[in-house]
């Protein structure tokens, strides 16, 4: 997709984005006790948080699902954030710019001028055998040809 393109499809693609902001959503808490604070839902951030590591064990386990901070793939389970991190990015990395690389470089010649090329100089290179020029005013010899007569043509207008 080219860059003009790009730039008259943005303000489609930024209405597209309004319409799921968080913008529209008011955030602001209406209570008398703390007029100046933002209100957000107890799953978006949650109020406490787990204790964080203190020991040297607690911080070489790695693999723990207490101290793990998620891709934002599966907020609650790890092996799942841990899976489909690692699949979309295999995807993306590998099969998309790995293959893309490959599809493009081992495409085959669409508009056929390998072909065209290949061929020019197979008819070139058997008619300087044949002792024929290279090019003639008569591809095909005019002999082969059959034309009609002026009374098959009759009030047929020829146009050259």
């Amino acid at each position: 997709m080219s860059l003009s393109r790009i730039s008259r499809a943005y303000p489609a693609i930024f209405r597209q984005f309004q319409q799921y902001s968080i913008t529209k959503v008011a955030l602001i808490s209406t209570s008398k006790k703390s007029k100046d604070t933002l209100a957000f839902p107890d799953d978006v951030f949650p109020k406490k948080l787990p204790p964080a590591p203190k020991t040297v064990e607690e911080f070489a386990e790695t693999k723990n699902p207490k101290f793990w901070v998620s891709y934002g793939y599966d907020e609650e389970n790890y092996e799942n954030d841990r899976h489909e991190h690692k699949v979309l990015n295999f995807f993306l990395l590998t099969v998309l710019v790995c293959g893309g690389t490959f599809i493009l470089a081992y495409n085959p010649d669409i508009q056929q001028k390998d072909w065209i090329y290949r061929e020019a100089y197979l008819r070139m290179n058997s008619r300087q055998k044949q002792g024929l020029p290279v090019i003639d005013k008569n591809y095909i010899d005019p002999e082969k040809i059959e034309l009609p007569s002026d009374e098959e043509l009759g009030d047929t207008e020829i146009i050259i």
